[in-house]
């Protein structure tokens, strides 16, 4: 079965028009993942406590401000951010032993992938329980055992594997990278008792090797990271780590080396590659915090200062960058207004950094949005409607295809698609498609879901999607956005209401595939 899905994949990219090729290869049957290097850290270590909230602003109880959190990635999107590192604290998403708390993290991670932003969340901070030595103090915000390593590795590993599965390529496909702890070379992020100095070293060892083993045996798919090394003890700690040999040697458990800068960003540069470089080493890097404090609260940086600091990061190799932060603090310039060291309420006002940060990152035009055919709005339809809508005009790249949600999930009366029942990727050429499945499946399902699109040597003017499962009766909305051959995922359809008149079951396809 999976020669017979390659060999049609291997089909339909020899049908693609030449222009498709102008960023590589694509395949029409996978939705291009963004290889943009602007990110933000729009969702930093204290999100999950101090972002907005229904019942009040800010505080860690009540339900999360589902328009603000759409605000504020729907604005960054337009600013040109392309992925969003996410602080996935442990004791936030396992407060009791076995007893997860996903709905926030949810949709936070659907919100940013349903604007082409690609999610990476960094994992750390122990939960009580996992410690003899801490108690419960009801939440993990005052649990001052959090920064400590776990007592026992298979709890970390059984949770590493909970998240892997739950957001993967075999659950809802939406995390390719995954960051091991942050700043694990400084205490206030990892502690051990009677520290001799270095302690920490040979422990992170042990706690990245049964992560990456985790994440690997459950996500082939699946990149590790280093935790983000700060540029105070960074380079030391990795030349310590990189060192260790026998049951704590690390130098195939990971494949990204990301690295915080924020003051003198050669000289700390020149450190960290001359660390890679003694040792005979090569990975990936990365800078998952950049910013420069030296500016301040300085917004009006112009755009010369902004091109020489990301020339310099790229001189070096560095292939993604993640802003540090989204709003202005004393950190340095953000591309919002100063929400530091609380979120508040939004609006999230645009600072006049904003449009320096977009001229850099966003260079390009986008796709336009499609017009939405049928369904005709305030429509009565079936459990399997058939979604048809016209093919818009293209911006700097081709249309390689499109992104179909149909949701019946409203907050406030609005709908924001945070809890799908259909999030599907369309490829461009293809008048109509059937779900297929690419990843890891039985060659039973696979043989089921495998269906034979019609193929056109050109692009067609109208698409259509219909799926093989009954939605849910009642009230629901749909939109679809074009999506370029650079992985940019362009404006939505206006969402169009519809009632569904009979069906029960709820559809969820993950629509990025790797």
């Amino acid at each position: 079965m999976k020669r017979t899905a390659l060999f049609l994949a291997i089909v339909l990219i020899a049908l693609l028009p030449l222009p498709l090729f102008s960023q590589g290869p694509v395949n029409p049957l996978i939705q291009p993942p963004n290889a943009s290097p602007y990110g933000m850290d729009i969702l930093g270590p204290g999100w999950q406590w101090t972002f907005p909230r229904q019942e009040a602003s800010p505080r860690l109880a009540g339900s999360l401000r589902i328009d603000q959190a759409d605000e504020v990635l729907q604005k960054s999107w337009a600013a040109g951010v392309r992925s969003v590192r996410v602080a996935a604290w442990w004791c936030f998403l396992e407060p009791e032993r076995d007893q997860y708390e996903w709905t926030d993290f949810d949709i936070m991670l659907q919100l940013a992938s349903n604007y082409g932003i690609e999610p990476m969340p960094e994992i750390f901070y122990t939960p009580y329980w996992a410690r003899a030595d801490a108690f419960s103090t009801g939440t993990c915000i005052t649990n001052w055992k959090r920064n400590y390593p776990p007592d026992d590795l298979a709890d970390w590993s059984d949770f590493i594997t909970q998240i892997v599965q739950r957001y993967g390529s075999s659950g809802k496909n939406q995390v390719r990278y995954w960051e091991i702890w942050n700043e694990p070379g400084l205490p206030e992020f990892l502690s051990i008792m009677n520290d001799p100095g270095d302690g920490t070293v040979p422990v992170y060892a042990d706690m990245l090797n049964s992560a990456s083993t985790a994440i690997r045996s459950n996500d082939p798919h699946a990149f590790v990271l280093l935790g983000g090394l700060s540029d105070i003890r960074g380079p030391k700690f990795l030349g310590k780590l990189l060192d260790l040999r026998g049951a704590h040697d690390v130098r195939n458990a990971f494949d990204i080396i990301p690295f915080h800068a924020f003051t003198a960003h050669k000289v700390k540069l020149d450190l960290l590659t001359m660390s890679l470089s003694q040792r005979n080493l090569q990975y990936e890097l990365w800078i998952n915090e950049l910013n420069n404090s030296e500016w301040g609260q300085d917004w009006n940086r112009s755009d010369a200062e902004i091109d020489d600091l990301f020339q310099l990061i790229f001189d070096y190799g560095v292939t993604r960058t993640f802003w540090f932060k989204s709003y202005t603090t004393k950190w340095g310039p953000g591309i919002f207004h100063n929400h530091d060291p609380l979120w508040v309420p939004g609006p999230f006002v645009p600072s006049p950094f904003y449009d320096t940060f977009q001229r850099q990152a966003l260079p390009e035009t986008q796709p336009r949005a499609p017009a939405p055919g049928l369904p005709s709005l305030n429509t009565l339809a079936g459990p399997r409607p058939l979604f048809v809508w016209k093919r818009p005009q293209a911006g700097s790249f081709p249309i390689a295809g499109y992104k179909l949600q149909v949701d019946d999930s409203l907050y406030q009366g609005t709908p924001y698609f945070f809890d799908p029942e259909i999030d599907v990727w369309v490829p461009a050429l293809f008048t109509h498609f059937l779900p297929l499945q690419i990843g890891p499946v039985s060659s039973s399902a696979a043989a089921t879901a495998l269906q034979m699109p019609t193929v056109s040597a050109a692009p067609v003017t109208w698409l259509s999607y219909q799926p093989d499962t009954d939605l849910p009766p009642g009230p629901t909305y749909w939109r679809v956005a074009a999506v370029d051959t650079a992985g940019n995922v362009g404006p939505y359809s206006a969402p169009r209401l519809l009632t569904i008149t009979s069906g029960d079951k709820k559809l969820y396809l993950p629509y990025q595939t790797h």
